[in-house]
Formats: structure tokens, C-alpha cells, sequence
């Protein structure tokens, strides 16, 4: 089945196919990549690919799955052949109410936005500190800022509510 995969505003288009009980190979371009696949935990999986391990925890936000491992956390978001199609003819909109949250426990390091601002999708909302790395956490849609939850400095835990878009 062919996805595309949408990390830090990169798309990457790759096919991926089953081969037994834990095992799959995905293409990417002209690469191609056998998978060893085991969840180790609720929302933990390990992945040997070659002689190469990698532990993620993968926890779903909305249609976006947030990956977190020892490197760094992402937000991806991953869209089948059907649901690709079903976009490209309607277009992605995102309505009503959207929390954001924290992937995982982190500092605030900087607040962009002010309660009663417009902004417009993938504007900037705030920065947040996670094992090293700061990850800027921008609006899923356009709208207007109601509500703004935390401060520079604050110290957040995993799914806390940072802001409110309406």
C-alpha cells in the first residue's frame, strides 16, 4: 500500500508491504528497507532495521501521530492511498475547537501567540524544551487563539493543554 508521510513540513511518499508477523519492507524512491516490527509496550515499539535498532513511542493526536525516541520527538502525519484521494477532491479542513498538548514532559521556552490573535494554519504557537531539542508547536488550522495556557519557563507534563484554536 502506498502512504505519504508528512514530518516537519517534508511529504515523503514510500510504499509499504507486509511479509510476515513482524516483518515488512518499505520503499522510498529507489531505497528499500526490511523492517523487523515489535511493540514492547502500549504505545512503545522497537524496530531493527539491518543490524540498527530504534525505540519510538508513538502516540496518536487527532489524524497526527506523535513519534518520540531517544533524538528527539515529531509530529506525523500519515495518509493511505483512499484517504489521500478523499483530501486532494474536498481539501483538508479542520474545524471547531483544537487543544494543543504536549508530545511529552518539556519546558516552555517561548509563547508566540496572545489570547484573541488570528492566525493563520501552521503559524507558529509556542516552543517547548523536550531531552534537548526545542520544538516549535504550530496551529493544525487557521483561527483564533482563546486561550493560552502556560508561561516561559513553565516546566509541562505529556498531554498537558498548551493553547486552545477555535
Amino acid at each position: 500500500m502506498r502512504y505519504l508521510a508528512t514530518v516537519l513540513d517534508h511529504e515523503h511518499e514510500f510504499e509499504f508491504e507486509d511479509l510476515k508477523a513482524n516483518g515488512c519492507v518499505v520503499r522510498l524512491g529507489e531505497q528499500s528497507f526490511q523492517l523487523d516490527v515489535r511493540r514492547v509496550g502500549t504505545h512503545s515499539f522497537s524496530v531493527l532495521i539491518g543490524d540498527r535498532v530504534f525505540d519510538f513511542d508513538v502516540t496518536p493526536e487527532g489524524e497526527d501521530l506523535i513519534l518520540s525516541s531517544r533524538s528527539g520527538t515529531w509530529r506525523l502525519n500519515l495518509v493511505d492511498e483512499k484517504r489521500r484521494a478523499a483530501r486532494a477532491s474536498l481539501g483538508r479542513q479542520l474545524s471547531g475547537r483544537v487543544e494543543l498538548k504536549a508530545m511529552m514532559p518539556g519546558r516552555v521556552v517561548s509563547v508566540l501567540v496572545n489570547p484573541g490573535d488570528q492566525i493563520e494554519a501552521e503559524h507558529g504557537v509556542l516552543t517547548v524544551e523536550a531531552m534537548k531539542m526545542e520544538n516549535e508547536i504550530r496551529a493544525p488550522k487557521a483561527g483564533k487563539v482563546v486561550e493560552v495556557r502556560v508561561t516561559p519557563g513553565q516546566t509541562v507534563e505529556k498531554g498537558e493543554i498548551l493553547a486552545i484554536i477555535e
